[in-house]
């Protein structure tokens, strides 16, 4: 037996068993969250198809364990969507409390130890940026760009830096530009520094930096504004997902039933026709619609001539209704 037809057979005794359904919803779970944290956190590339992803296993695996009924469906649902936000909020406020600032310098290394010290504050807290200038003078253009990706968003994202003799005599860099600032916005911010030079604009990539907010704000945040990405994003496609399925469902059912209605129907007028009688015209004795002569005189309906039941006028075999009276045959 090969390694495919062992997990057929387990799985197949999972369904069958007392706890499939506990075992489909936890599967779900634990297989839904993984995936959000892991999408989220690592392979952002692809986070555009996660909803739908999500969505899809949340209804199919305890559909697969046996969860057939849509209202303990709808019900789970509404658990996991939940737990998946704030499993999503946790991540997020875990990234935000225990990030440490990373150094950022330019492709062509004009701008090199780009920082923010210290990293976490709260409002009213004295920040310095500094970035250190290889190839310049203490008059050069160098400029700090800061955005807020908590919280209000700050009114000029733009800040010119100023020349730091002091920390530019401690290096052999070259010359090190400085922002000061306890005047910020509370929020979650993201710097990056850029110079002219003359025309050409050199400038490093973005880095994330500094936190400017208490630590419970930023956990009560995250956790619902991840909480509410679950639902909006995600929810909406399995409650959807729910009412397609049970809307083709329905529309099975109906096709069903139209369809043996329609076999009755069909069933009852055979066995009308079988039941229909004429009369001969030889002897006045009933005679099946089926029969080939009379079964009481013997006469022969070569002819296939026989007499309507309700007039007497002569009729056909063939016929479907009296040409007389218009009764129907």
């Amino acid at each position: 037996m090969s390694f495919i037809d062992d997990i057929n057979k387990m799985m197949k005794g999972v369904r069958q068993s007392k706890m499939s359904i506990w075992v489909g919803m936890g599967l779900a779970l634990l297989v839904t969250v993984s995936l959000t944290l892991a999408v989220q956190l690592w392979l952002a590339q692809v986070v555009c198809l996660l909803p739908i992803l999500v969505a899809l296993l949340a209804y199919y695996i305890p559909t697969y364990f046996g969860l057939k009924d849509r209202k303990r469906l709808a019900v789970f649902g509404l658990v996991l969507f939940l737990v998946i936000g704030l499993s999503l909020g946790s991540a997020l406020y875990s990234t935000v409390a225990n990030y440490e600032v990373q150094d950022v310098s330019s492709e062509n290394n004009l701008l090199v130890g780009g920082t923010v010290s210290p990293s976490h504050v709260v409002p009213g807290d004295a920040l310095q940026f500094s970035v250190v200038l290889t190839s310049g003078n203490n008059s050069s253009n160098v400029y700090l760009l800061l955005y807020n990706n908590w919280g209000e968003p700050a009114d000029n994202p733009n800040y010119t830096m100023t020349f730091s003799p002091e920390l530019s005599n401690n290096t052999s860099l070259g010359a090190v530009y400085t922002y000061s600032d306890s005047t910020l916005k509370e929020g979650v911010y993201y710097f990056h520094y850029g110079t002219l030079n003359g025309t050409a604009w050199t400038e490093t990539p973005q880095s994330f930096g500094p936190v400017n907010a208490d630590l419970n704000k930023v956990l009560s945040n995250s956790l619902m504004s991840r909480t509410v990405y679950s639902f909006y994003s995600m929810a909406v496609l399995f409650y959807i997902l729910i009412l397609l399925t049970w809307w083709m469902d329905r529309s099975k059912k109906k096709i069903f039933e139209m369809e043996q209605k329609r076999a009755q129907t069909k069933d009852k007028k055979v066995k009308d026709a079988k039941d229909e009688k004429f009369v001969c015209s030889d002897c006045g004795a009933e005679v099946p619609a089926e029969a080939d002569k009379c079964p009481s005189c013997g006469a022969s309906f070569e002819d296939d001539e026989l007499k309507c039941p309700q007039c007497s006028a002569k009729l056909l075999k063939s016929d479907t209704k009296c040409w007389n009276c218009g009764k129907k045959l």
